[in-house]
């Protein structure tokens, strides 16, 4: 196996990893932007809000949406897996 088909590889499991990373790190910065300023308008000091809201959404996100996020990393490492024996000259 040439290096070309591994880097592409390589570079196809960093790219569906940031893909599985990037919709809950955005819906925490979202949630948390939200929480926060609910909390600056109402005066309410409670420091476990947003950790708790934070956990609920990413939880339900990845129970929800989790099988699709991880879909094209499954199938790319499955690939580079099976075909492992070629890797090595």
């Amino acid at each position: 196996m040439d290096e070309a088909h591994l880097i592409s590889a390589l570079y196809n499991i960093f790219y569906y990893s940031a893909v599985v990373l990037v919709p809950p790190l955005l819906l925490a910065t979202i949630i948390a932007f939200v929480v926060g300023l609910f909390q600056a308008v109402t005066q309410i000091q409670e420091q476990t809000l947003p950790q708790t809201i934070k956990i609920m959404v990413i939880g339900f996100m990845l129970i929800a949406f989790g099988h699709t996020l991880t879909a094209p990393l499954y199938t790319t490492s499955d690939e580079i897996f099976s075909r492992f024996h070629e890797y090595s000259k």
